[in-house]
């Protein structure tokens, strides 16, 4: 019994050490600095993503910065190789797909959050039936959108019927709408929220739309550019890392990412803090959700074919189960 028990103790001494050997590998700098163009907006739930550059760093991987406005035009740049680095909706790679772009591969999750729906202080909408005689603000194509139309389906109502107002532009054209008392609810994102409820006029309705069996919570994914990852495996790897690890700093210390997002997106510390509260960071990333996102897209005349059976085919979880020491069915191979 003793030698069996010794034998068991050396293999799991061994396993550990290979592990531990693994991780170290894992974290050692690339042997030539690699140059990479990130593509970045300033999201609240993105915001961890201004630590990449400086863990990046530590794996000798330069990181550029390049602001955009829109997901989907982050989303272009990576297809054709303007970036090699980006994260956006968790829709935007089966849009990519409907247009017949192969290059974008998802890598990690971001996590759940971030959109809401937004009222007049002292008004509210409870339930998905308190919406048949409210004037609604969305833009079609957003996540929020897409969150909210998934949630009006599943809970038997007809788009069609509702009392839809499409707003054209950015979060802010929103709360300005509900303050005219244009629209009576607005589906939107953080940090517009956060604005109406910080300057005292909005609300956020007791309805949460990110909570639907399509689509969930989810804000956004990580993706990279495919040729570059080819051409670049050890340099992924090690930005997938560097993403789990400021994803982890960003969750230990919810002040300096507050901070941190203030800065970048020139808002006062209350507006930044809430805009981040709601939102809970975590990689996983979860294809079944994704199918069926995809699925829901090609249903509703979003994108002209399903491309649900492509979607496996553009993410991987290689990068991600060596990053976390986890397996792909716990990262959300199955979600």
């Amino acid at each position: 019994m003793n030698a069996i028990r010794s034998l068991v103790l050396a293999c799991v001494a061994a396993l550990a050490a290979g592990d531990a050997l693994a991780q170290a590998e894992l974290r050692a700098p690339l042997p030539q600095p690699v140059k990479i163009k990130q593509g970045m907006l300033n999201v609240p739930a993105l915001s961890p993503l201004w630590l990449l550059p400086e863990e990046a760093a530590k794996y000798n991987i330069q990181i550029e910065m390049v602001m955009f406005q829109r997901f989907s035009d982050a989303r272009t740049a990576l297809v054709s190789g303007d970036l090699q680095l980006a994260a956006f909706g968790p829709q935007d790679i089966s849009l990519a797909l409907g247009q017949g772009a192969k290059s974008l591969l998802g890598v990690a999750g971001l996590g759940q959050g971030n959109d809401c729906l937004l009222v007049r202080k002292g008004e509210d909408v409870k339930d998905w039936k308190d919406m048949a005689d409210k004037r609604i603000g969305i833009g079609a194509g957003s996540i929020s959108w897409l969150k909210f139309a998934a949630g009006v389906q599943e809970n038997g109502l007809n788009y069609n019927a509702l009392k839809i107002v499409n707003i054209v532009g950015g979060g802010g054209n929103y709360i300005a709408a509900l303050q005219r008392k244009e629209i009576d609810m607005a589906v939107v994102w953080q940090p517009f929220c956060a604005q109406a409820i910080v300057d005292g006029y909005g609300a956020y309705a007791t309805l949460d739309h990110n909570h639907t069996k399509t689509v969930g919570g989810q804000i956004a994914v990580l993706a990279v550019n495919r040729p570059f990852m080819e051409q670049n495996r050890d340099a992924v790897q090690r930005l997938v890392v560097s993403y789990v690890d400021s994803l982890e700093l960003a969750r230990k210390d919810v002040g300096r990412w507050a901070r941190i997002y203030a800065e970048k997106a020139g808002l006062p510390a209350p507006v930044a803090a809430e805009a981040i509260r709601t939102t809970q960071l975590d990689a996983t990333l979860p294809l079944e959700t994704i199918k069926r996102i995809s699925k829901f897209l090609s249903d509703n005349g979003v994108i002209t074919r399903d491309v649900s059976g492509e979607v496996a085919d553009n993410y991987t979880y290689d990068f991600l189960a060596k990053a976390t020491g986890k397996t792909p069915e716990q990262l959300g191979l199955k979600q």
